[in-house]
């Protein structure tokens, strides 16, 4: 395992910090405390250093990992009353995409027992599939224009970051191209939903909508696009609307399919 000398020295400062501090404490406390330890040990480390994420120069959202220790380990440190959870993962996981460290620790502090999670991180061979088959035929002027910026800007966030962050960070990519290249966008629209004719009530869909007519759905470290093709088919019907992309920044692939709902 990499590092592992290192990750050693580490736990063992974690379990000294739990051990003196005590239980239930808050994070920053956690925190506070464990950063002492690594100046009173000469641990070379950067305490929550901002990681910008930019689009040609413009700062789209910034990063603060709790700490990273000798330039090569990142880990995040929580204080949580349950076990960890996968948007913990997903946390550390943008930290490591975002720096090219190989390793990371999530840390809870808050059970009886400090629990260190080990997270390897090596990026993969990005690809990119499209399929557009559903456009070919009936899209044509301004929609089709319309269509043809959001996959001109989508291809250029692909070319800049790859893949490989959570959700968070996508949509903050995704509404900054829209809103960069003059698309406005209509967050999480409400739509009626209906079961045999009847309606049962408005409920707010996971989705943008793009100048009216375009829906887009959008997945983040999903291993494929099916449950997005499917949902936003779905979402097309609920809201009267024709044109759909449904978009997956995954694990290690850019997936967009083109969306199309009959009238």
């Amino acid at each position: 395992m990499i590092y592992e000398d290192k990750t050693q020295i580490l736990r063992g400062g974690l379990f000294e910090v739990q051990n003196e501090v005590g239980l239930g404490r808050s994070e920053e406390v956690y925190h506070q405390a464990f950063r002492e330890w690594l100046i009173s040990n000469d641990i070379p480390h950067a305490s929550k250093p901002p990681h910008e994420i930019q689009w040609d120069g413009d700062i789209v959202h910034v990063l603060y990992p709790d700490f990273v220790a000798w330039d090569c380990i990142t880990f995040e440190l929580k204080s949580l009353p349950r076990h960890l959870r996968d948007e913990e993962r997903v946390q550390i996981h943008n930290y490591l995409k975002r720096r090219g460290d190989k390793l990371g620790l999530l840390v809870n502090m808050g059970l009886n027992r400090v629990h260190v999670e080990r997270i390897a991180h090596d990026a993969p061979a990005y690809q990119m599939a499209e399929d557009w088959n559903a456009w070919d035929s009936p899209i044509s002027g301004e929609i089709r224009d319309t269509g043809l910026a959001i996959r001109k800007m989508i291809q250029s966030i692909f070319q800049q970051h790859q893949t490989g962050y959570g959700s968070e960070i996508v949509e903050k990519l995704v509404l900054f191209g829209l809103d960069r290249i003059g698309l406005s966008v209509v967050r999480n629209p409400s739509g009626i939903s209906h079961y045999r004719g009847k309606p049962l009530g408005e409920s707010n869909l996971d989705c943008l909508v793009v100048n009216g007519q375009i829906l887009i759905t959008l997945t983040a470290l999903f291993d494929d696009n099916e449950f997005n093709v499917l949902r936003g088919q779905s979402f097309l019907k609920c809201l009267d609307l024709k044109w759909g992309l449904a978009i997956n920044f995954g694990k290690k692939s850019l997936q967009i399919n083109a969306l199309f709902s009959a009238p």
